[in-house]
């Protein structure tokens, strides 16, 4: 895969697209080779991103880092075409980056790549969008668990959901057949169980609570404000009412509560 046909593929915004070009025409990607490889290795990801960042020195919006992901990203079509990927995963994996841009702009007004200490994962090949979900075969020691993520442009409603984990368990039954067995566990926000005395019996969110039992109610957060509320800032006063679930959030966290990040495994 050339980068330049990944960015029109993805559809990144045309201005960051016209920007990553200029810096990939040249750049000599050989110089950050060892860092983009160690991507494909889950233990080296962090150091190799400390590295590449070392290597890069001042970069300006993050374009360079940006052009860097992308470059690792379209090396590893080859991966996916070696083990019979899709296209459409993988060109759905690779929507993030244009995703992330899309999001910084809806909270700054600014076109900026700001989630480079995330996508590592979708340049090493360790994170996969399968329908509605994002998949992650997520290291630690000498286990591997599936670890889903509900992207942004999710659709949330439950046979969605159900068609993705569906296509989840056969992927990985197909592509790696070694973690057909394998737990998936999902840390977020939305497991947190407060979230029942703020919605209604139908919503979406506790329908995807119930799939899950949760075995550590998990840290505070407030991560999940971007999310829900489209902003990073935590004066709580100042938070949008637009929606039921904000208000009854906002009510909650002016009155001294806190929303947690919890851990669930599919039941």
């Amino acid at each position: 895969m050339d980068i330049f046909i990944l960015c029109e593929k993805i559809k990144l915004q045309s201005k960051i697209k016209s920007c990553v070009i200029e810096f990939a025409n040249d750049f000599d990607f050989s110089t950050v080779a060892n860092q983009l490889r160690n991507f494909q290795y889950y233990e080296k990801m962090s150091e190799a991103l400390t590295e590449l960042q070392t290597i890069l020195g001042e970069d300006t919006d993050n374009i360079k880092i940006l052009a860097c992901m992308l470059k690792a990203s379209a090396d590893v079509y080859e991966i996916y075409k070696d083990k019979g990927i899709s296209d459409k995963i993988y060109f759905d994996t690779m929507k993030c980056y244009t995703r992330f841009i899309d999001e910084t702009y809806k909270m700054t007004g600014k076109l900026y790549f700001d989630r480079y200490w995330w996508t590592s994962r979708q340049a090493g090949c360790h994170l996969f969008r399968i329908g509605e979900l994002e998949y992650e075969m997520k290291h630690f020691g000498g286990n591997i668990v599936i670890g889903i993520h509900i992207p942004s442009d999710v659709d949330f409603s439950p046979s969605a959901i159900d068609n993705s984990l569906a296509s989840a368990k056969q992927f990985f039954s197909t592509y790696y057949p070694e973690l057909s067995k394998t737990e998936y566990r999902c840390h977020s926000w939305l497991l947190d169980r407060q979230l029942k005395e703020m919605l209604n019996g139908n919503s979406n969110i506790l329908s995807f609570q119930s799939r899950f039992e949760i075995f550590n109610e998990g840290e505070i957060g407030t991560d999940f404000i971007e999310w829900l509320y489209n902003t990073k800032s935590t004066d709580y006063a100042m938070l949008p009412e637009n929606t039921s679930l904000q208000k009854n959030v906002k009510k909650h966290l002016l009155s001294g509560g806190v929303i947690r990040n919890a851990y669930g495994r599919l039941k």
